[in-house]
């Protein structure tokens, strides 16, 4: 069973690299790192004006560890056939799933070091902790959410009391009560509780799992949640098959059809508006990029940038719409349309120019919020004009016309 899981990770982590690739293209990494740069900059000026014995101090770290020791779930890879075929073998099951929480570690336990890593300046600063504590206190935090994933572990199985045990207020209350003693007792006492709360969680699953059954359809439906969001932060940035999206009226939008007139020319206008608003793939796609592009700048300060900020996240919207051009290529009745082919790449374009300068629009202005400075405002404008202009009357006819003759 052990061989068995290693198959399916090996296919997971080919699966998840393909969509990686596509997510951290060259222009979302350099808008990453000039994020990065711009917090860790921002974390090192607050940190000079900190001094030791803020009261506030203990309650950040509090929250921020209790937050990370939620991170990192159980990953079981279980597959719906699962079920049927698996089932005469239940008990060899243990084996795959023991691999599984393996697996799970490593990610999860990496998140909380970096955690513990970038926090360890705070700690530092505002109690005034030692190297050997912030040490002791990592420690507590990797022991927590071993025993965390030890939760999830037992969970597979139909326990009596088990899923008092791993429901969310359980596990939300051991990690208070783990990281409160940390920070307010001592290290030392945090991580005492941890191993403690860690072996009781490992005797406890040891003693039960050899005489109960798996809840299959309960571990089902977690995993396929679990794979679901991470297949919707992918279709952030790129179409995911796996992700369907829905139709919805949205009546309280008609207003926005009325510049659309009724007439021939202007079919395909239609239907594209129609379309995007009714849809929730390519607009939640542009509304989460916008939104995100909007809150990166709002807390970006400097010259230059905020300009490429934001020039970075209208490319990334323009060249995320172009997909959308094919939405309607499997319906039978577009293709009896008496419309030129010509006129929809035309309805199509004017479409993406009207998306671009709305979002070009909401950017500026966040610019303008975040940074007073007026050159900086006034070359973030014509950036984004030209970049709008350049994408919807440029890029995104060639683009297309390309591809048709593909």
């Amino acid at each position: 069973m052990t061989g068995l899981f290693k198959t399916r990770l090996q296919r997971h982590l080919r699966e998840m690299a393909k969509y990686l690739r596509l997510v951290f293209n060259d222009f979302f990494v350099f808008a990453l790192l000039f994020f990065l740069g711009g917090l860790g900059w921002g974390y090192s000026n607050v940190l000079k004006t900190l001094k030791a014995g803020l009261w506030w101090a203990p309650l950040v770290v509090l929250l921020v560890l209790v937050i990370v020791a939620q991170i990192g779930r159980f990953a079981t890879l279980i597959e719906d056939a699962d079920r049927v075929f698996l089932l005469p073998r239940e008990r060899a099951m243990h084996a795959y799933l023991v691999a599984a929480r393996r697996y799970s570690q490593f990610l999860a336990q990496c998140t909380q070091l970096i955690a513990l890593f970038i926090l360890a300046p705070f700690l530092s600063v505002a109690l005034g902790w030692t190297l050997p504590q912030v040490l002791v206190l990592a420690l507590a935090q990797v022991v927590l959410k071993d025993s965390l994933l030890r939760l999830d572990l037992a969970s597979v199985y139909q326990v009596t009391g088990q899923r008092r045990m791993n429901q969310w207020p359980f596990k939300w209350l051991l990690a208070i009560v783990v990281v409160a003693s940390g920070v307010w007792l001592s290290p030392y006492v945090g991580l005492l509780l941890a191993l403690v709360a860690d072996g009781a969680v490992a005797v406890w699953e040891r003693q039960h799992w050899q005489s109960q059954q798996i809840r299959w359809r309960e571990q089902i439906k977690i995993e396929d949640n679990r794979m679901l969001g991470i297949y919707r932060f992918f279709n952030m940035f790129t179409e995911v098959p796996m992700v369907s999206g829905t139709i919805k009226r949205r009546r309280y939008l008609d207003w926005l059809f009325k510049g659309i007139k009724p007439i021939h020319s202007q079919t395909y206008l239609y239907l594209f508006s129609r379309g995007m608003v009714r849809g929730t793939d390519f607009s939640g796609l542009v509304v989460r990029l916008t939104v995100i592009g909007m809150l990166l700048l709002y807390f970006v300060r400097g010259e230059w940038l905020p300009v490429i900020l934001a020039a970075l996240f209208i490319y990334l919207i323009g060249f995320q719409l172009l997909p959308f051009f094919q939405q309607y290529d499997d319906v039978v009745f577009t293709h009896v349309y008496p419309v030129l082919p010509a006129l929809r790449l035309k309805n199509f374009v004017k479409l993406v120019t009207l998306i671009l300068s709305t979002t070009a629009l909401l950017l500026w202005v966040v610019v303008v919020i975040a940074n007073p400075h007026l050159m900086t405002a006034g070359i973030t404008l014509a950036v984004e004009v030209v970049e709008v202009w350049y994408l919807a009357r440029i890029y995104t006819p060639h683009r297309l016309a390309r591809a048709d003759q593909k």
